[in-house]
């Protein structure tokens, strides 16, 4: 893989190549952004161009340096990740010990640290010590999805770029690459919020699946006298859904959400995210008010935004539905 094969965020791109013409790459940097959108990717092809035999700002791919690093085989550039989803201070302890040895095969060493935002704080006050003064011939990339869980005083010795969702008609476009028919890709597309890597690993029958079960749960927030019995079969149903699941299910509720506020709105249909659904929102639409419709986006949104900061699923599930239960009797 090189800077070409990573779609989107061309702006970070340009910016990298043009570090490395210059032989500037920063020996600290942060790359943060959305799930999915390739900044481990770039990371890992940034260490390959800085090992590459060939080229001066991209890995050609095919010199022995690239070769290797595509294998996992070259000592110079080194992956760490959390481990039992912590990054702990003995991983840091070790990549400060390797970082002041001089390169075994490559011009450069590359530390690539993802999901750096489950960095332990004693964890990161040890790799602190070494990005005050770090090695010429050593470079740090940390990569994180939330840089708000990064210390300031990391990120304030780190270049910090800043990656964006892939847009719609990218991820669109390769899901049809791929095989997709259109109106599914765009489905797709418009459900994984700019997440290229959540988009290709789902199977269009696991969607739809989860998309009915979505709607069936968002008409019973809609028929206020089902909320309660609804919600807690679901619940008994759904104990084992582990995080991932469970956001899937909120964006999808949200989806809805929005299509009907758009509906109610008498907003341009082109613009629905569940396209195929329209004729069962234009008839759900009037069970619930303009107003009633936007609280229930905002409790949505809340649990969503609760799972993106790690917050205990059991209690946010909990809450989220004792919401609509009380609901039900106002």
């Amino acid at each position: 893989m090189a800077f070409k094969d990573i779609l989107g965020n061309s702006r970070v791109k340009k910016t990298l190549r043009k570090a490395l013409q210059k032989n500037k790459v920063p020996n600290s940097m942060l790359f943060c952004g959305p799930k999915g959108v390739g900044k481990r990717d770039m990371a890992l092809v940034l260490a390959k161009a800085m090992n590459c035999e060939r080229k001066k700002d991209d890995a050609c791919e095919v010199c022995p340096s690239c070769r290797a690093i595509n294998a996992g085989n070259f000592p110079d550039v080194i992956e760490i990740s959390p481990e039992k989803d912590v990054i702990k201070i003995e991983q840091m302890r070790i990549l400060r010990k390797i970082a002041y040895l001089k390169p075994m095969m490559g011009e450069k060493r590359v530390f690539v640290v993802v999901e750096a935002d489950k960095m332990k704080e004693e964890a990161a006050n040890s790799l602190l010590k070494i990005l005050e003064e770090p090695p010429l011939f050593s470079y740090i990339i940390l990569v994180a999805d939330n840089p708000f869980l990064i210390i300031s005083t990391i990120k304030s010795r780190c270049q910090v770029l800043n990656f964006s969702p892939i847009s719609k008609e990218d991820i669109g476009k390769i899901l049809v690459d791929r095989g997709y028919e259109e109106k599914k890709a765009r489905i797709i597309s418009l459900l994984v919020h700019g997440n290229l890597k959540k988009a290709l690993s789902l199977e269009w029958e696991e969607v739809q699946d989860r998309r009915t079960k979505a709607w069936k749960l968002f008409l019973s927030l809609l028929n206020k006298g089902k909320v309660a019995l609804f919600l807690r079969n679901y619940a008994a149903s759904q104990r084992a859904l582990v995080r991932d699941d469970w956001e899937q299910t909120l964006e999808m509720l949200s989806s809805f959400c929005r299509d009907s506020i758009l509906i109610k709105e008498k907003g341009d249909s082109r613009l629905l995210m569940n396209p195929d659904y329209e004729e069962e929102i234009r008839k759900a639409e009037t069970l619930m008010s303009l107003e009633g419709l936007m609280d229930c986006l905002t409790k949505i949104d809340y649990a969503i935004y609760g799972l993106e900061k790690n917050l205990n699923v059991n209690l946010l599930v909990s809450s989220f539905f004792s919401y609509f239960k009380e609901w039900e009797y106002v």
